[in-house]
């Protein structure tokens, strides 16, 4: 029944971006205002590059799969990006990009579904938070919206359901004790 919470999730999550697709359609795209849509192969490679540049902790190629209107919500509940508080503007997605490079995250894609111009997908998530609580990875879901070449919208939600993502939510919480802590590696995907 838990497993039914993250795609739950997610579709409650795009019906209510809806409205918000629309308005960002309808901002200024530029000096090409009807730009060729891109494919789905396409639409892809944006959100394989956008994770491949983070993995690399190239922080201005990871940015610049963005369009200068996105709207990007991390995984915490508080602070930058977060769900309650998204970030609209490249300043903002800069410093959840820049913060990623610096708790050294590794996100590897697991699987992946193209639908239009809407990428969902599954990822494993590595981080020295994780780590430092015995925690090897974590399991999250994530919404891509790429109407042409850049994301507009983004979205990222832990996988509850998953008994390792549960941990680490509780450790980094504070509500459970940590395990011992796993050795970080020297690159943040050594090894994956």
């Amino acid at each position: 029944m838990l497993r039914l919470i993250v795609p739950l999730l997610l579709a409650a999550l795009l019906i209510s971006l809806v409205p918000l697709g629309g308005a960002l359609a309808q901002q200024d795209q530029g000096p090409n205002p009807h730009p060729t849509a891109a494919q789905q192969g396409e639409r892809l490679a944006v959100v394989s590059g956008y994770f491949d540049a983070q993995n690399r902790a190239d922080v201005d190629e990871s940015l610049s799969a963005f369009a200068d209107n996105a709207v990007f919500i991390g995984v915490q509940a508080t602070g930058g990006c977060a769900q309650q508080t998204p970030c609209a503007d490249v300043a903002g997605i800069r410093r959840q990009l820049e913060g990623n490079v610096a708790i050294h995250l590794c996100q590897t894609i697991r699987s992946v579904e193209v639908s239009g111009a809407v990428v969902l997908g599954q990822l494993e998530a590595r981080r020295d938070t994780s780590r430092a609580n015995g925690v090897e990875r974590e399991l999250r879901s994530f919404i891509a919206q790429i109407p042409n070449d850049k994301i507009t919208f983004f979205a990222v939600v832990s996988d509850t359901s998953d008994p390792q993502t549960a941990f680490a939510l509780a450790a980094n919480a504070g509500t459970q004790a940590p395990r011992a802590p796993l050795p970080s590696p020297e690159t943040p995907c050594a090894g994956v």
